[in-house]
């Protein structure tokens, strides 16, 4: 069985739609993750209540499966009487897995900010909450530019999993097309082609935006 290049043309109308819901998700899921990972980040370096919640949490999601925190708050959560719809079920859990991954990486960078910088701040009066998001969270970006759009890459090829729980994604609507027609090749190389086109959109914007940050 060659391959069908009018049907693989006929294929991307349906496919790129799906890509589209690909990409609200990952764009969702991106924004989420980064608000998981400053929060886990700040805590894990305030209080020692917040420091034992917040490595606990970042342990507990790293440590487990993301087909398996996918399912839970999918089919676990309505038991407790809370009950999502499957696209925010799947931008929730890309959030909080990638979110704990995040955290690492700029508890890293807030750590290479210079701890005098913090302590001048002080002494000008400003307040811990001033300090960390006027003083140190602006100079962390420099460090965790590069490590966070390969988590945000990473975020994107995983929003196949988001089909498993109905999720209209790019992969699932090529799968569909396959199961009508049979035909394995086309679609996939299809979806292939535009996850890879997105990726790459994706690190270049990483590296331009790691090259206007960059320290002098």
């Amino acid at each position: 069985m060659g391959f069908d290049t009018e049907y693989f043309w006929s294929l991307w109308p349906a496919i790129f739609q799906g890509s589209l819901m690909t990409l609200a998700a990952a764009a969702a899921g991106s924004v989420g993750a980064i608000l998981v990972g400053i929060i886990l980040a700040l805590g894990r370096r305030s209080g020692r209540l917040s420091k034992i919640i917040c490595a606990g949490f970042t342990e507990a999601i790293r440590l487990s499966p993301f087909l398996v925190q996918l399912y839970f708050l999918y089919y676990v959560l309505p038991v407790w009487g809370l009950t999502l719809d499957a696209v925010t079920v799947g931008i929730l859990t890309l959030s909080i897995h990638f979110g704990a991954f995040l955290g690492e990486v700029f508890g890293a960078g807030i750590d290479a900010v210079p701890r005098g910088q913090v302590e001048a701040a002080r002494a000008l009066g400003l307040r811990n909450r001033q300090i960390s998001f006027l003083i140190v969270l602006p100079q962390m970006l420099r460090f965790v530019a590069a490590p966070t759009a390969n988590y945000m890459i990473s975020l994107l090829k995983t929003t196949p999993y988001l089909a498993v729980v109905g999720v209209p994604e790019m992969l699932g609507v090529a799968f569909d097309k396959a199961s009508d027609s049979f035909r394995y090749v086309e679609p996939l190389t299809a979806a292939g082609i535009l996850f890879l086109v997105y990726s790459t959109i994706i690190g270049q914007a990483a590296r331009y935006v790691e090259r206007k940050i960059r320290p002098l």
